[in-house]
């Protein structure tokens, strides 16, 4: 028997075991394969892309990003653009896929000097500024992640940015190599940010991101990354790409992918960045993070010993694909669409086709597996194409659409369509959920070394909309039952503020919920406090409705001081938090704070409930029936009663330190002016609730109980000037108060303070009686203290946990002094020693004073006492409703510096707004300079071609091809050497000519420069035009907006006499110094007119005697190439007549600025920024922002055009003593997404 139980025991103890084995196994089994979750996405793509957002637009749209090579990388194109393919370091193409703005670069907002930035890869600098947008966009702080197992995981192709110098100059020595490596792509992110997981950099070429993204998913199942970036960059510093591939004939001569169409001719390069923010899906839901999206299987393999190392493999793609799908524990038919590699290759797309068809195309019914390319919109982005196609399917999941492929004539012929159910998307298609089943994409990469990638997505559980649902329209929103809602803006230079705030508002105008119905103050004002980093330039916007914000954040962004507005930047020190005394208090103090906030309401009551308890009055109301009575009531009259007032102010000011400290507040010193203190020691911890409010009440009682009679008057005098009080009076009068500098209180006998009073009036000082029903801290009160000092022995004191700064000596006491009824009985007589009290919390660093109280009369004495930077706050100001008030008090604390648990604020405001849809809020406005290696005009940097041995003579020689140097020569191929010699000497003899010709001939550079500040101006400046015609009104608002006082001259359209436009200046100037004139003659008028008006214009003002500097403000007059179109034929008119006025009247000339269709308040800012910089020329120094962007200049110069057969050495900058050197672009406008840029000649 006793063997058969120890048999049982054995085989329960196993069966357990091997329960928990099956049990682990199953979570070991299940974390390999669990779902990944997409909860975050930023990009930068052709087209002026930079969100996703806006990658969907361009892609629905049907847009093509494809365009003109940049003008903004030194690129010589005339140089090396040849449509003839064939010459050796030559591109046959001028089109492709290009970031704007790829030159810029927040730097200081990462800690990286300029000079370090200059030396960066750029693809390094946009690696950080997508990482940290990515991080936003999924609502996490990224300062939040300091520490944290946080993988990095970057694919990246080409490097070519350092490659371009011929030497490494001086002060960038040291910077180069960490600038421009690999490793440190994924590196310094992990590094900026402070994560501690893996820091991968993928070089697969094409496929780079996508093994990025396979491995960040691998690294995020097996627990080595708590979350993982995942993605790849691509910049062409270089047109090496281009050059490269045209030697191989693989480029599509108009730079678009054709993909999967019979009318494909070669690839379309194109650059880009995109980066994904993933985690574990049961951690996703678990933290509430919002799902984008979900990755549930990918793969990666090798074409190995193929056809060519960079032929495509069908074999292989069609293995790569099965081992996803295997992944994902999926079928074919589980799939709706692949988003293809489509390269728009007749070799590459052809063999992805049938591995698409052998695969995929294997599926029982009807319904076929459709296929697109975003390569058709953008080109191939290279090391970032896999993370776009990604990008694009995760976006259309959400839309609910399968966008077209552009540019399919039809279907490849190439391709045995028939053999499978795949379609290529020609045209838009719905892609609706469906019941009971998920939809999912497919997203393939190959890369030309042979790494393959396969990657499965499929919608988040929550539908088209990935788990979003409908939000409140933004109306009164609600912060623990206040219609008051602070919303925090912070960023790390002013100028970045602005367009935080800017950016901001246009989330409160169009909506801003992550399915764009729109939101709550109280979720945007959470969202703005748990899902934003808060640095050292802030602002608190206070408000209630939607109007009230954009009129606060339109204030902001334009740095107008509003109401509700707070700004500032933070400084280091203390906080004291200071308590007000009898005669601040009113009736009704804290009522609207009592129905506002539960926390208020619930100290109220119970130190009423206690103060009831403690009154020895039956009879009599209750505190807070007093405290919140009407003013004109008999209750509400009591307030002024001493008996009532201090226990209500203790009441009241206890009650709002507790709700201040539900919120963070967390003081370094307190103190109290008189009854104020005993507030401060129970806060404090030097009494009991139980013991402060029974102090407060017989304090209180036993003062009120005093006969009555006497005075107090607050006097102008210093305590020097008032003491010692003359004999006569030193025995009736008492010096109460020390309250600042100059500001002394006199108690005592009511006939001899009010003649010391009046003697001071007669001294020219001011006086004033205070509202007292006693003479406080005078002989007075000396009948009081013998019972005030029996109601202290029957109280428990503790030594503070918070120093108290005592009344009585102005600095803190040792406990053994302050927990005596000693103490208190001589300080309800004695002294109060205010200003010498703060006077001493300065001197302990103190920079930020918080008044508790019913108004502000503490904080301004507070400030008498107090020198700058340090600030005194009252917590609620008597012109302010009581809830606005104390937010605002809050925000002036939090924007000075002090710590503030904003999560308080917003306690029971659920991240999740209405059904469930997270608050969708704009990224950092990062404040963008151009950092960018220029190279000398001919370098290798932007040209293909150059030096004496260029072109295909030479080159043929190099290459010992005698046919090719047989046929440039115009000989046979077995011609003597002397034939050959007289047609090379003809040959020389053409070339010499060449050169010569090319001396005359100049062609126009524009560069970009770096952006800085928008300038002052000042004084008067007349702005000219033909009535309203042009932007008149907005470029006066500008001037106006940075100090000018702007005079308007207009003059009727087509305006050319001189003597009418004299009097109209002679009558606008009358007399007054000119600082400058702004002209915009020519908006309205013909070309002939435009021209001849001014010239009227410029003689006129040469006749009134006006030598400020004329502007000549233009539209579409010139382009910096691109996209940037001429569209203004009378302005180019205006600017051949600037040439010649700046040469003949340089004296008088400022420049010429074009200026885009759309002048909105960025491009005056840039337009400003040109008039306020000039001195002895153009200084061009511009910040100009569209979605936060900031842009410099572009600075033309004239150079020696070389011709097309390269006459060897570095073009030669045409420089003449009569050429103007100030003339002004500033472009392009009206382009979505592109910022405004100010071009200079």
């Amino acid at each position: 028997m006793a063997n058969e139980e120890k048999l049982r025991d054995y085989l329960k103890r196993v069966t357990a075991d091997l329960l928990n084995v099956r049990r682990r196994l199953q979570q070991i089994e299940s974390g390999e394969q669990e779902p990944i979750a997409i909860v975050g996405m930023a990009c930068r793509f052709p087209g002026g892309v930079e969100s996703a957002e806006d990658f969907w637009e361009l892609i629905a749209s049907g847009r093509d990003a494809v365009g003109e090579f940049p003008v903004d990388r030194g690129w010589d194109v005339e140089a090396f653009y040849d449509p003839e393919p064939g010459r050796a370091g030559s591109s046959y193409t001028r089109r492709g896929g290009f970031l704007e703005g790829a030159a810029e670069f927040d730097a200081g907002f990462f800690g990286i000097s300029p000079r370090e930035a200059l030396a960066m890869d750029p693809q390094q600098r946009l690696m950080l500024e997508v990482s940290w947008e990515a991080l936003e966009r999924a609502g996490i702080d990224p300062a939040t992640l300091r520490g944290s197992r946080t993988g990095v995981f970057a694919g990246l192709m080409s490097q070519d940015y350092a490659t371009r110098l011929l030497s490494v100059p001086d002060d960038l020595a040291g910077y180069l190599g960490n600038g421009n490596a690999g490793s440190i792509l994924s590196g310094r992110v992990a590094y900026t940010f402070g994560f501690e997981g893996p820091a991968v950099t993928v070089d697969t070429a094409c496929s780079s991101s996508l093994v990025a993204l396979h491995l960040a998913c691998q690294s995020l199942r097996t627990g080595e990354s708590s979350f993982a970036l995942a993605g790849g960059v691509t910049v062409m510093s270089t047109p090496g790409m281009f050059v490269e591939f045209s030697r191989q004939r693989g480029l599509s001569p108009d730079g678009r992918c054709k993909a999967y169409a019979s009318a494909a001719d070669g690839t379309g390069m194109s650059e880009g960045v995109g980066i994904l923010l993933l985690e574990r899906l049961s951690e996703a839901e678990r933290r509430g993070h919002r799902v984008l999206a979900v990755v549930r299987g990918s793969a990666v393999n090798q074409d190995g010993a193929s056809n060519g190392l960079t032929a495509p493999n069908g074999p292989s793609q069609q293995r790569v694909i099965r081992q996803a799908l295997a992944c994902a524990g999926l079928s074919v038919a589980d799939v709706d669409v692949v988003e293809g590699h489509g390269t728009g290759t007749t070799l590459g797309d052809p063999i992805e086709a049938q591995a698409l068809l052998a695969t995929y195309g294997q599926r029982a019914g009807d319904t076929p597996v459709w296929l697109g390319s975003v390569k058709s919109n953008i080109g191939h982005a290279q090391a970032a194409a896999g993370v776009a196609g990604v990008i694009k399917m995760v976006m259309a999941l959400r839309a609910g659409v399968l966008p077209r492929t552009l540019h399919v004539d039809e279907p490849s012929s190439q391709v045995d369509w028939s053999s499978g159910s795949v379609r290529v998307l020609a045209d838009e298609v719905e892609w609706p959920g469906v019941e009971g089943r998920l939809r999912r994409a497919g997203v393939s990469a190959f890369g030309v070394s042979g790494t393959n990638a396969h990657v499965i997505l499929e919608e988040a559980s929550g539908g088209a909309g990935g788990g979003a649902g409908r939000l409140q329209e933004l109306g009164p929103g609600v912060v623990s039952g206040s219609g008051v809602v602070p919303w925090v803006v912070s960023a790390r230079s002013e100028l970045a503020l602005r367009g935080q705030a800017r950016r901001l508002r246009g989330v409160v105008a169009v909506g801003g919920g992550a399915d764009g119905v729109g939101v709550s103050p109280a979720g945007v004002g959470r969202a703005l406090v748990s899902e934003r980093s808060v640095f050292e330039h802030r602002a608190v916007v206070v408000a209630e409705d939607r109007d009230e914000f954009l009129h606060a954040l339109d204030a902001l962004a334009g740095g107008r001081p509003v109401p509700g507005v707070v700004e500032g930047r933070t400084t280091s020190g203390e906080l004291a938090v200071l308590f007000a005394g009898q005669g601040t208090q009113r009736a009704g103090m804290g009522r609207e704070l009592y129905e506002a906030y539960p926390v208020f309401a619930q100290a109220i009551d119970e130190i009423c409930a206690e103060a009831d308890t403690a009154r020895t009055d039956p009879g009599a109301p209750g505190l807070r029936d007093v405290l919140f009575a009407p003013q004109d009531s008999p209750e509400g009259r009591l307030i002024e009663d001493t008996g009532f007032a201090q226990p209500a102010l203790f009441a009241f000011e206890v009650a709002l330190f507790r709700l201040l400290e539900t919120w963070g507040l967390t003081p370094d010193y307190v103190l109290g002016h008189s009854v104020g203190e005993l507030a401060a020691a129970h806060v404090a911890g030097m009494l009991c609730l139980a013991d402060a409010v029974a102090l407060v009440v017989a304090r209180g009682r036993l003062m009120q109980g005093l006969p009555s009679g006497g005075a107090m008057v607050a006097i102008e005098a210093s305590e020097d000037e008032i003491l010692p009080l003359p004999d006569e009076y030193a025995s009736r009068v008492a010096h109460a108060a020390v309250n600042g500098p100059r500001s002394i209180v006199l108690s005592g006998d009511e006939d001899a303070v009010l003649d010391l009073a009046q003697q001071w009036a007669a001294r020219g000082r001011r006086t004033r009686r205070l509202r007292t029903s006693h003479a406080f801290h005078s002989p007075h009160m000396d009948a009081m203290l013998g019972d005030f000092r029996r109601a202290a022995e029957q109280v428990t004191f503790s030594a503070p946990r918070i120093p108290v700064v005592s009344n009585v000596t102005g600095a803190p006491l040792p406990a053994e002094t302050m927990c005596t009824p000693d103490y208190w009985v001589e300080h309800a007589r004695s002294t109060v020693r205010f200003a010498d009290g703060i006077s001493w919390l300065q001197e302990q660093g103190v920079t930020t004073c918080l008044e508790i109280g019913p108004d502000g009369t503490l904080s301004a004495l507070a400030q008498d006492s107090l020198s700058a930077p340090a600030r005194a706050i009252p917590a609620l100001r008597p012109d302010q409703p009581e809830a606005r008030s104390v937010m605002t008090a809050l925000a002036e604390l939090f924007v000075a510096g002090t710590a503030v648990e904003w999560a308080g604020v917003f306690e029971g405001t659920a991240r999740e707004v209405g059904d469930g849809c997270g608050v969708e809020l704009p990224t950092y406005a990062f404040e963008r300079e151009r950092f960018w290696l220029d190279v000398e005009e001919g370098s290798a940097g932007g040209s293909g071609v150059s030096g004496m041995w260029g072109g295909p003579l030479w080159e043929a020689v190099e290459c010992g091809d005698a046919g090719v140097v047989a046929s440039l020569l115009g000989v046979d191929e077995g011609a003597s050497l002397g034939a050959v010699v007289s047609a090379l000497g003809e040959w020389g003899r053409v070339r010499h000519e060449r050169e010569v010709v090319d001396g005359w001939r100049y062609r126009e550079v524009w560069r970009p420069v770096s952006g800085g500040g928008v300038g002052g101006l000042s004084g008067a400046w007349l702005v000219v035009s033909e009535g309203e015609a042009g932007p008149v009104d907005v470029v006066a608002e500008g001037l106006e907006r940075c100090g000018a006082r702007v005079v308007r001259v207009e003059v009727e359209a087509g305006c050319v006499s001189r003597e009418v436009l004299a009097g109209h200046l002679r009558e606008a100037v009358d007399g007054e110094a000119v600082g400058g004139v702004v002209s915009l003659v020519g908006w309205g008028s013909g070309v002939v007119q435009a021209g001849v008006a001014s010239v009227g214009l410029v003689q006129a003002l040469g006749d009134v005697g006006v030598g400020a500097r004329l502007w000549c403000v233009t539209g579409g007059a010139v382009s910096v190439g691109g996209r940037d179109a001429v569209w203004g034929p009378a302005s180019g008119v205006v600017w051949g007549l600037g040439r010649v006025v700046g040469a003949e009247a340089p004296d008088r000339w400022g420049g010429l600025v074009d200026v885009p269709e759309l002048v909105d308040e960025r491009v005056v800012d840039g337009l400003v920024g040109v008039l306020a910089g000039v001195g002895e020329g153009v200084r061009v120094s511009l910040p100009c922002g569209l979605r936060g962007r900031l842009c410099g200049g572009w600075c033309g110069r004239r150079w020696r055009r070389p011709s097309r057969s390269g006459s060897g050495g570095p073009a030669a900058p045409y420089s003449s003593p009569e050429a103007p050197a100030s003339w002004v672009r500033t472009s392009p406008g009206g382009w979505p997404g592109v910022a405004p840029n100010t071009c200079c000649w």
